[in-house]
């Protein structure tokens, strides 16, 4: 983002907190090198106000955005299912009930605007960057929120023998009919016991993220030398549960390349024009570049 004037356009991601978030450094890093005359902020309205900061988005005509924590769950009607704030859902996101990427239909600004989630792509590209194949093998998954339900579509879609790990054994057991069959369901107190037959282990719970560092959603006994551990809190990068895992012989891979290829994904939403001709390689060393500055 070189400058600002009457024709710069405005993007934005909402969550409460946000001021941890590093999508404005990768997005505006994006900005400045393909040219692109926008500019994306940190926005974080209280719960009972975020009906009216959507409502904002739309009438100020925003190109698009991101939603983080708490805010996925609150584009679909918990009673009838249907769409809310926004007006049409993607498959996955009916499915999820989560939302993390608002962008408008055909890249007509101001008309029918749509929702969608990056987060499973997000998560099975940085595997896959890190010589992880996350698909025909035993995966654990903890949380059954927005984007671990997300990512468990994915991930049963790759044909993954699938362990769901939660508090609540019933919300738990309905995520995992959603799924179809073979998915197992432990609660976190449970998990001790099967933890040796998953090599994969993703933690798609915000426990470990900033503030709260010192908080691991499992303990050093759940873990065992030799499985691949995925956190996809980036903030910070080595969380508490990636450093339990790392001290006991895991493979672990941190949240950074999550956030990175779910944003690269938001963005062709956004700027599908602007982004055709450019390698995925290019697109993702700017956007890893502008979080180091």
């Amino acid at each position: 983002m070189a400058f600002i004037n009457g024709k710069t356009e405005t993007l934005c991601i909402f969550g409460h907190p946000v001021a941890h978030s590093k999508s404005p450094l990768m997005h505006n890093a994006l900005f400045k090198e393909l040219g692109i005359n926008a500019a994306y902020l940190p926005y974080a309205p209280e719960e009972e106000s975020f009906d009216e900061a959507i409502r904002g988005f739309k009438a100020m005509k925003f190109r698009g955005a991101n939603v983080t924590i708490p805010y996925k769950t609150k584009f679909i009607d918990a009673e009838t299912g249907e769409p809310r704030l926004v007006d049409e859902l993607s498959p996955i996101s009916r499915f999820t009930g989560s939302v993390n990427t608002l962008y408008w239909k055909d890249g007509i600004v101001g008309g029918t605007l749509c929702g969608t989630t990056t987060d499973p792509y997000g998560c099975i590209r940085n595997l896959e960057e890190h010589g992880v194949d996350p698909s025909n093998t035993t995966v654990a998954l903890l949380g059954n929120g927005g984007a671990a339900k997300a990512i468990a579509y994915t991930l049963v879609e790759q044909h993954n023998k699938l362990t769901i790990v939660c508090r609540s054994r019933e919300k738990g057991e309905a995520l995992a009919k959603g799924l179809g069959e073979g998915v197992q369901v432990v609660t976190f107190s449970e998990f001790a016991e099967v933890s040796a037959n998953n090599k994969i282990i993703i933690n798609a719970t915000s426990v470990g993220m900033s503030p709260n560092v010192d908080e691991s959603p499992l303990p050093a006994e759940c873990l065992h030398s030799g499985q691949v551990v995925c956190d996809i809190v980036y903030t910070p990068p080595h969380t508490k549960l990636l450093q339990l895992a790392e001290a006991k012989g895991c493979k672990v891979v941190t949240g950074e390349g999550m956030l990175v290829h779910q944003g690269l994904e938001s963005f062709k939403k956004w700027f599908p024009a602007e982004t055709a001709n450019q390698t995925t390689s290019f697109l993702v060393n700017v956007m890893r570049k502008g979080l180091q500055d």
